[in-house]
């Protein structure tokens, strides 16, 4: 059937105007997308001029000025928009980034950290929050290569009152199987602790850094001098060391002396002893000798915080024990399996079972974890384009920009962020937490934030 030329210069009609409504922000969009970050720079300045308050220009003309490796720039435009639109999180991935990049592991782990807390339920936050996690541990690393170089000169941190650090227990038993106690025993001291508001408690990753700074990290035991060493580079006033040995096949032994770095005075606290399976218990009459040791009061709350267990399943424990020193080895496929066992052995194990979810991202995507921030440009870009909303139905002219923006603006302000929370950057910190020493174990949602707020607490000698 022929069509009457009427109808086909409608089509044509149709077709030309169809190809004709890119709007500028489109245009720039797409110019960005092949790469010709000039063209697209030059539609974007004239888009501002247009609407100096669009956020979605001023993220844009960040993301131009990222793309073309000007840092500055980017930076200065990623501010403007925060300061927009706080919870955007986008922008704030796109600042953490660009910190990245310039080797500014403070800032980045800062906006890492703002991303957060501004999108709790983002499905892409684990990603995130496990390159925050990769960032510390890299800067613990740095910090710990200046302690040392700042120790040969003779010069030491200020020592912090009422700052403990835990210290790997020894093992003075003749079960290898035992080992992995040496950490999870010390995992467990410090995140009981690290319950008392009064205390700060040096966590166990910044310990480990700098012991492995020191070739110490490995050794079943440390030497009675190296932990008030160890100490003093961590700006602690007082030390806790632990020991446990085998009494029999099922039997242990634990105590533990806590010294302090002034004065040299050491306290030995009274050993306690029972089989495998009362591990836990014998663990919180540790913690309770120990702030008895030290002379710090706690309160009804801090006391039944600490009495708290993970599990109450000692193999699955042991299992827990391997992962952590697995991890700390770098080995993380064999880390899943670890962790997989003690859930499987404790379903009820959260903070296994937390930690197993972290190892199995990094298994997925390793670069996650990259001490090169360059690798981590493709997973941060992805978690990105993973949550940018599509851009607002397209406009003519450049006149009708400002409504068209504004329309995309709020796209991105009611759908960005699930549940946007406060809007300032709140600073990375170990909050104070509760002791205890009882049976019941923590909700899985307690636990994860615990075990996170200890991973990622930064402060060092600032």
């Amino acid at each position: 059937m022929k069509m009457k030329p009427l109808v086909l210069v409608m089509i044509f009609v149709l077709m030309a105007i169809g190809c004709a409504t890119l709007t500028p922000l489109e245009e720039a969009q797409q110019l960005l997308g092949s790469e010709d970050y000039d063209s697209a720079l030059k539609i974007l300045t004239e888009m501002l001029k247009a609407d100096s308050e669009s956020v979605t220009v001023l993220r844009q003309l960040g993301i131009v000025y990222y793309k073309k490796k000007n840092y500055d720039q980017a930076i200065n435009y990623f501010n403007q928009v925060l300061n927009r639109k706080p919870d955007d999180g986008g922008t704030i991935l796109y600042l953490g980034l660009v910190y990245e990049l310039q080797e500014n592991e403070d800032q980045a782990i800062q906006a890492y950290q703002r991303y957060t807390e501004v999108a709790p339920l983002s499905p892409t936050k684990k990603k995130i929050e496990i390159r925050l996690k990769a960032l510390v541990a890299k800067r613990m690393t740095r910090l710990a290569k200046q302690a040392l170089v700042a120790e040969a000169a003779g010069d030491y941190p200020q020592t912090e009152p009422n700052t403990v650090a835990v210290m790997y227990f020894d093992n003075s038993s003749s079960n290898p199987e035992l080992e992995p106690l040496r950490k999870g025993l010390t995992d467990l001291l410090i995140s009981d602790l690290s319950q008392v508001k009064s205390l700060k408690v040096v966590e166990r990753t910044r310990m480990h850094k700098l012991l492995q700074e020191m070739e110490l990290a490995e050794q079943s035991i440390i030497d009675v001098e190296t932990a008030p060493r160890t100490g003093r580079l961590l700006g602690a006033a007082q030390v806790v060391k632990g020991n446990f040995t085998s009494l029999s096949e099922s039997g242990l032994l634990l105590n533990a002396t806590c010294s302090q770095i002034e004065t040299s005075q050491i306290d030995q606290t009274e050993p306690l002893q029972g089989p495998q399976v009362e591990l836990f218990e014998m663990e919180k009459a540790l913690v309770f000798s120990i702030l008895d040791t030290m002379k710090i009061s706690i309160t009804p709350e801090e006391e039944a915080a600490i009495q708290k267990r993970p599990t109450e399943n000692f193999m699955a424990f042991m299992a827990y024990c391997r992962g952590i020193d697995l991890v700390d080895r770098g080995d993380y496929a064999a880390a899943g399996q670890a962790f997989s066992q003690a859930v499987e052995l404790d379903p009820g194990f959260s903070q296994a079972e937390e930690t197993l979810s972290d190892v199995e991202e990094i298994n997925m995507a390793p670069a996650v974890i990259s001490a090169a921030p360059e690798a981590a440009v493709e997973q941060v870009e992805a978690v990105v384009a993973s949550e940018t909303p599509a851009t607002a139905a397209p406009t003519t002219g450049m006149a009708a920009a400002p409504n068209a923006l504004a329309e995309v603006d709020a796209i991105v302000s009611k759908d960005f962020i699930p549940q946007p929370a406060a809007t300032g950057a709140a600073p990375i910190q170990n909050q104070g937490q509760t002791r205890g020493g009882g049976s019941d174990q923590q909700s899985p949602a307690a636990t994860a934030t615990a075990s996170r707020k200890i991973s990622i607490d930064i402060r060092w000698g600032q």
